[in-house]
């Protein structure tokens, strides 16, 4: 009984720590790729949002409450950090693309599609063998997105490269990942469709900002688009790998 009672009041704070603990990721992640990976036209818009791995992972494990807080505060404060952003257009922009649409909404659409978090490895412990190959992939897939900052590659290059060396890279590295595509093919449209909602509130937030909507749409709206989605798809691949553990510690869903 005692036992019970310290794992029931041990759970929530482990929660709210690793909510923080995904915040500040977030945060860190994220300054870097606005730094360094910003539209040249609109503050912010990153074309190479790693973070979008982490909103997500994030929704799903820690739920609509601190899943969304924790990718919301993250990408707000990555956005103060990077250019000083705190306004009407930032908050649009981060907290509200990364927080709703980039956490709230997997988690949502994952309970509706009834997509299994594991996404229905038998034993997450037979995937584990992918976890350095997914950071490999996931080097990979930022040089090839950073290519374009640094290169200039005409469009439609700058966006497509990623895609290329995420589809690739993936077949090559995690092709024998144990992972069932009735959970992860649904979990990719997922993916896709939050990134499309994502970059549509981030060109709703460029036009706030003074852009028309037709501008917005094409810069940020396809590269931010194009990098959120490569990112959550990278992300999906972290959640067979620490969902059951994450669950047993009484933190993920």
């Amino acid at each position: 009984m005692t036992s019970n009672i310290y794992e029931s009041k041990r759970d929530p704070a482990l929660k709210i720590g690793f909510a923080i603990f995904m915040a500040v990721a977030i945060a860190a992640i994220g300054y870097i790729m606005m730094t360094i990976g910003s539209s040249p036209t609109v503050k912010g818009a990153s074309f190479m949002w790693l973070p979008a791995a982490l909103q997500l992972v994030a929704g799903v494990w820690l739920g609509p409450i601190y899943g969304t807080l924790a990718a919301a505060a993250g990408a707000y404060a990555a956005g103060i950090l990077a250019y000083g952003g705190w306004g009407i257009v930032d908050i649009i922009m981060n907290p509200l693309a990364g927080g709703v649409a980039n956490a709230l909404l997997p988690w949502v659409l994952f309970k509706l599609m009834k997509i299994d978090a594991t996404l229905g490895t038998d034993k997450p412990g037979d995937v584990l063998k992918g976890a350095v190959r997914i950071l490999i992939l996931t080097a990979l897939v930022l040089a090839a997105g950073l290519a374009n900052i640094f290169l200039n590659l005409p469009s439609p290059w700058g966006f497509v490269t990623p895609l290329i060396v995420l589809g690739a890279g993936a077949f090559v590295l995690l092709r024998d990942v144990k992972i069932e595509q009735r959970h992860f093919l649904p979990a990719v449209f997922v993916a896709v469709f939050v990134c499309l909602v994502s970059a549509l509130i981030g060109a709703i937030g460029a036009t706030v900002g003074g852009k028309p909507f037709g501008a917005a749409l094409v810069d940020p709206g396809i590269g931010w688009f194009v990098g959120d989605t490569v990112s959550a798809i990278l992300g999906l691949f972290l959640l067979p790998l620490y969902t059951t553990r994450l669950r047993e510690a009484g933190i993920a869903e």
